[in-house]
């Protein structure tokens, strides 16, 4: 493992496609992406208020989804856009987030 690489790596991470490493640094509350060419770390968004207590993270589709404060929401950052957009999914009341996966879409959109 690049040098770069592991010394960055300091929360929850998640592959967002073959050559998109993602990682949320819990201390900190920032998303990062990981630069091969340059073997380190590129912030793509910090937010104490929205990213602490984050516990796991899945990525695809241009989304980076967190499961945060125990469990009790979901940041979605879309890491596509410039610059990227984060918001808040919460779940039913009463129930708390155990597991995020990103799935495809079923079917074509209607235009």
């Amino acid at each position: 493992m690049p040098e770069g690489m592991i010394g960055g790596w300091n929360g929850p991470a998640a592959m967002g496609g073959e050559d998109r490493l993602y990682v949320v640094d819990e201390a900190n509350c920032v998303l990062s992406k990981y630069d091969s060419e340059n073997d380190s770390w590129e912030e793509v968004v910090d937010s104490p208020e929205i990213l602490r207590g984050a516990q796991q993270i899945t990525a695809g589709r241009g989304r980076v989804c967190v499961v945060c404060g125990g469990g009790e929401r979901i940041a979605v950052v879309d890491v596509m856009a410039t610059p990227p957009r984060i918001w808040m999914v919460n779940p039913p009341e009463g129930r708390e987030v155990v597991a995020v996966h990103i799935l495809p879409r079923m079917s074509l959109p209607e235009w």
